[in-house]
Formats: C-alpha cells, structure tokens, sequence
C-alpha cells in the first residue's frame, strides 16, 4: 500500500481506550460520533462485547453479557420524534380498545448506563466531535428489548400429564395462561390508531445504480399489464404480526409455549407484542392500500375463535368482531381481504389434550372452528385458505412438541401421522364449506418446489427431482388435486405403519378439494441424487436423507460450482433469488395440478442480509437485494402470464412488515419490505424501497380498466 493512501485513511482507524472512533455524519458542531468496543460484533440486533467497561448492562438472554451500544434517548427516541418521513406517526387514536388480559411484564428492564466518553478536544476540520458518542442521526437501538428470560413453564421433561378442563371460564382460561406460559408482555398501548387518509407515501428514493445496470420499475416490461383482475399486495401471519397474544380473551398456542423453552427460538424472543397488528390494523391496511395494494392474506387465530379450541368449548365474541374489524377494514381500504384458517398456530389446549395434529381427534375440532368461521364472515371473504405449508407445520415435532405426541408416536412416525389428518381436516372442512354454500373459493397453500435436474439430462437427478416433488409438493397436492390418495412414491417408501392409508370412501372426499393453486414459491433449487444411491437410501431409516432420499444443491454442477443465484441472509441458507427457474415452476405446477382457478404466488420474499444489525434507519431501509428479488420476480410472473400462458391470478409478497418473530429465527432475520421499530414506543412502520419499488411496479403494469 501506497504511503500517501495509509495517511488518507489513517483519520479512521484511530483507537481511543480500545474503541474505535467513527467520524461525524455531518457538518454541525453537535454532531457526534460512535465509539465501538474493539472486541464486540454485532449479532442478533445486540452488540456483543467481552471486554469489561462501566458501559455494560448485564441482561440476561441465554448467557451472554449484551453491551448495549447506545444511549436511553436512542433507545426511546420514538417518544421525542414528530412525524416520520413517510408519516407513520401522524396518527390519531380511536376510542376503539380491547379488554386487556391480567398478566405482568416481562419486559427487560435494565439501569441506564452513561455512554459519554471524554476524549480530548480534538479538531473540527479533521471531523471528529470528541464529548459524546451519540451519532447524528440517532442509530438504532441495538437491544432487543422484546427478548424474554426463557424458562420452562410446565413439566414437559417426560410424559406431560394430559389436560383436563373442568370449565372453560374465564378463570379457567387466566389460570391456563398462567400454569402454562407464566408471564406475558403487555402490549405498549392497547388503542387503535386512525390513519390519516390518504396515508402519505415518501418521496421516491434516490437511483442507487447507473441506467445501464439498473431498470425504473415503471419501466419493466411496458409491453405487458396485469390482467383485470389480478390481485397484488402483501401477507402476514397471525402468529407473527397479532401480537396482544392474552388480549381479547384469546387462549394460547403452541407457540406460545414453546417460545418459553430456554433455545427454542435462537433469542428468546415470544411473539407476546410482534408488529401488534392487533391495535396497529387499520394503520397496517391503509399503508397497503397507500402503496397501490388490492389483496391482504392474513391468518386467523384459532384461539382468538375457540380459546380452548375444541368443539365443546365457547366461541370468544371479542375475537369474532376483531376478525370481523378487519375484513371491513380492509374493504373500506379498497383491499380484498384472503383468510387463511390455520398457519401453524394449534390451540395448546388441544396439543397438551391430545396431543394436536397425532391424534384425529383434530379432525373435528378443527372442522367445526373452520364452520364458525365460515359462518361468521360468508359474503365477505372470497378466497380462503385451509391450512398454510402443510409440510413444513407437520415437520415441526421437535422437543417439547415431541412429548406431547399421542399413542406413542415418534419423531420418524409424526410428520406421516400429521399429514393424513391435515389432509382429512382440509377435506372435511371444504366439504362442509360447500355444503353451507359458502360464497368464494377454498383451497390450501403448498410452499417449496418440485426441482431442477442439478446435471441437465442426468437420469439419476431427474429421478430425485420426481423424489423431491413428491415429498415436499405432491403429498397433499397429489391427493388434492388428482387422486385422493398418497403420491405412488411416498406409498412404495413408507408402510402403512408410517404413512396411514386412505379407506376408498376418504379418497372419494378428498379429491377435488381445492379451487385454486397456491404456491408460497420463494425459490426453486437444484435437485440431485443422494450419494449412496437411490435403493441404499430407501433401504436405510438412518441415512439423514431418509426418506426422501434426494439432495438440493445451491451451487452449479459446472467445474467452478459457482453459486446458482443471490444469496439471502445466512441465517435463512435455504433461500435464494432463482428468478431464472420461476416461470418454469408456475407452469409445471398448473399442469401437474389442474384447477380451474389458476395459480397464486400466494408468498414470496426475501430476507435482506444482515438487515437487522444495521446501526442506522437509512441503512435498513436501503434494502436493495430484496428490491432487486422482488422486481425480478413479478417481471417473471408477467412474462409466465403473456409467454407461457400461465394462469397465474395473485401475488402477495411475504411479507407487509417486518416480522419480530420470525418463527425460530427470532428477532434476528427479517423479511418485511417495511421496517418496524420494535423498540419504539408506537412499533414504527417505515416503507422501504422495495416497497416502494413494488408499489410503482404495479401502478404502471396494473389494468387500466377496472
């Protein structure tokens, strides 16, 4: 290196106390600078250091010492700031309350610690502010203020003793909550916020790219348009988005069980708050609508139904007029509301009963929760969905799940057990929904794909391909769609002591159930043959490819294995932007599984990498890697409509905001093309540009004629 260079960049690696000093963001004189803690990194949204300093707050998430790296103003600058740029604040409140539920906080509350750091007078013009180490603009809170002390609530260290209810009261149902999960989050406000309407959008962010490596959206494929009817927005997941998980009389789920087992979820971090859409919903739909938006998919609690979930329990009428709240909300917007039943959210009342979906007595609890449903909001709802991702929900049998399985089933038993009676449970439910002449359509949401030969026109990888569909696709499609029963390769696998036959009545009731196709298609990978050969493979139950004996490669058969696509965060590896595989994937599907109803990419997103360490706002925001995935994913979608001839009817792009629980990943990934400020005191929502990317993709490609 050139001396003259080390002298130029010698300013920003000056070390004071063991720190690194960062220079000023700006001109003003009060600006301020970081000093970051030379042995800390930041993981998980905390900066964790070992070095001993008066600067650190011992809290306790598993072991670990978190420094928090910034000051209490930082931390609580949502109660100080006006309006935001894109007006998430400019807000009133409704007198519209819910009844909150009896339960302390568990919120980490830790003593302030005083970041100031005397360092000398330094110089101006060299751009160092040297009395304080608060950044202009204010950084981000660094801790997680939302993560739990995890400690196990029941005696689930062997066989749970299973659950009887002498009444469904009230009582019954606080002393429910408190047996079993022990102390809850209270929600930071429990009214709901009206937007201003029109709810402001942002001024257009700034072109990142030159125009030779960078396309506007509006200008994309000015040949093509959506059809007329074509449904464009975003979706969600009660579990992640609801929060006020013991307001309105809900009764808990697995999930929020689970959350309190030490490890389960990589932070400790329960879905108690979440984004709060529960009093943020109105708020939430008008931002969707702002950004141009028809459609909002979002999930029911069953427990916000049925707090006990069985069939003998009581409805809970708090829950049915929030669900009712919603949907006219979202009409009121000009948004098209898609319900789905069931996504991943058991009762835990029915899991600790019977153990959930091991044992068929789901069957029925589950059909008559989807009736009231049905019942409750027919005429409103035009498409639903039964049950989201079936083969990845039966596939979640893991400790402390596993122990409350009935008739002694194991974890090798349970995802075949799982899967017959989700199936039979959608069966029964869409035959009881046509029964009732339920207005709309009904079907259930595959996720995953069917594959791509890893070596082109290699025999072995076109098996594994047929292997992989059948596995991850096929085993609810398959008797969906065209059979009413089992894929011919699961049923030559597996016996009938592992994956339960259907009788030729059930067969009848299933096929047929479905009106669309729905896809949560966020990428399409590579699929080859397992090492040790296809019959090795079948043949041995500890092989760790067993049973479906098939292998997804994210890299290229070529010599130099170059990587097959743009990686998302590596917290999530499975996920890539395979834009190039997308069309051939809607097609295959519409013609594996014919409906009359065409083809919804019913989820699809991407995790920004590392998006949540980012010190600044702007930085998180910037979130170009999932601009670019989304943009080349609807391009797809319009050329799989006007070039291939694929009836695709939908979009909706995982997710609206960002998720605080993102399932077992935590806090730590995101997937919203809104950030939220989980430690502000309003849970802030901020447009990101891929939001904004999408909005002005979809103005300019949407039908004229409405």
């Amino acid at each position: 290196m050139k001396l003259t260079t080390i002298l130029n960049v010698l300013p920003l690696l000056i070390v004071v106390q063991g720190g690194i000093l960062l220079p000023r963001q700006n001109d003003n004189t009060s600006a301020s600078s970081v000093i970051v803690d030379g042995g800390s990194s930041i993981i998980g949204g905390n900066i964790n250091g070992s070095t001993p300093s008066s600067t650190n707050t011992a809290i306790s998430l598993t072991s670990t010492k978190t420094r928090a790296g910034i000051s209490s103003t930082a931390a609580n600058r949502g109660a100080s700031e006006g309006t935001s740029n894109d007006g998430s604040s400019n807000i009133q409140k409704s007198t519209i309350t819910a009844s909150p539920a009896k339960s302390a906080s568990t919120g980490i509350v830790s003593s302030d610690s005083n970041l100031s750091t005397s360092i000398g007078s330094g110089t101006d013009d060299l751009g160092w502010i040297p009395t304080t180490v608060n950044p202009s603009p204010t950084p981000l809170a660094t801790t997680n203020k939302n993560a739990i002390v995890p400690t196990k609530t029941t005696s689930t260290g062997g066989k749970p003793t299973s659950i009887e209810f002498d009444d469904y009261s009230d009582q019954t149902l606080n002393r429910f909550w408190d047996d079993y999960i022990g102390s809850v989050q209270e929600p930071p406000f429990r009214t709901v916020p009206l937007p201003p309407q029109p709810y402001p959008l942002p001024e257009d962010p700034p072109i990142l790219l030159p125009e030779y490596l960078y396309t506007c959206p509006e200008k994309i494929l000015t040949q093509y348009k959506f059809p007329k009817d074509f449904l464009f927005g975003w979706a969600t997941a009660a579990q992640q988005w609801e929060g006020a998980v013991k307001d309105g009389g809900k009764g808990p789920t697995v999930w929020d069980w689970t959350a309190r087992f030490p490890g389960f979820i990589a932070d400790n971090t329960p879905s108690d708050v979440g984004d709060l859409g529960y009093y943020l919903y109105k708020q939430d739909i008008a931002r969707l609508a702002a950004l141009g938006g028809n459609v909002y998919s979002f999930s029911m609690f069953w427990t916000r139904i049925y707090p006990f979930g069985s069939a003998d329990s009581p409805v809970n009428q708090e829950g049915i007029d929030f669900y009712r709240n919603l949907i006219n909300y979202c009409w009121h917007q000009g948004v098209e509301p898609v319900v789905t039943l069931f996504h991943w959210d058991t009762p835990l009342a029915l899991q600790l009963k019977y153990g959930g979906f091991s044992n068929e007595s789901i069957i029925d609890d589950f059909v008559n929760y989807a009736e009231t449903v049905f019942r409750q909001y027919n005429g409103t709802v035009h498409r639903w969905v039964t049950f989201n991702e079936p083969v990845v929900f039966c596939s979640q049998g893991q400790y402390p799940i596993n122990q409350t399985f009935s008739n002694g089933l194991n974890t090798t038993v349970y995802p075949y057990t799982c899967s017959y009676h989700v199936t039979l449970a959608h069966a029964k439910a869409v035959q009881r929904f046509r029964e009732l002449n339920i207005q709309g359509e009904i079907a259930f949401k595959s996720d995953n794909f069917v594959g791509v030969p890893w070596r082109e026109g290699n025999p072995n990888d076109i098996r594994a391909v047929e292997r992989h569909g059948a596995y991850q696709i096929g085993v609810f499609a398959e008797p969906i769609y065209n059979t009413g029963d089992w894929p011919q390769i699961l049923k030559d696998d597996l016996s009938p002591e592992i994956l339960p036959r259907f009788t030729e009545e059930q067969k009848e009731m299933i096929k047929g159930t479905a009106d669309f196709f729905a896809i949560d298609g966020y990428r399409v990978g590579y699929v080859t043959a397992p090492p040790a050969g296809f019959e090795a493979c079948i043949a041995n139950i500890s092989d760790p490819l067993w049973p479906t004996c098939n292998q997804v490669n994210f890299f290229e058969s070529t010599p130099y294995e170059w990587g097959l696509a743009d990686f998302a965060d590596p917290r999530v590896p499975w996920l890539q932007n395979t834009w190039r595989f997308l069309r051939g994937a809607l097609k295959g599907l519409v013609e594996r599984y014919p409906t009359k109803g065409g083809i919804y990419l019913s989820e699809f997103g991407f995790a920004e990498p590392e998006e949540n360490e980012q010190l600044y706002k702007y930085i998180a925001i910037t979130d170009t890697k999932r601009e670019l995935y989304m943009m080349s994913y609807l391009g797809e979608v319009l050329k799989a409509i006007y070039e291939d001839g694929t009836d695709v009817r939908g979009t909706f792009a995982w997710s609206l905001v960002d998720k605080l629980f993102e399932w077992q990943n935590g806090f730590a990934v995101r997937f919203g093309t809104q950030y939220v400020d989980f430690n502000s005191p309003t849970l802030e929502r901020t447009f990101k540009r891929s939001a904004i990317a999408m909005s002005k993709f979809w103005n300019a490609h949407r039908c004229d004629d409405k």
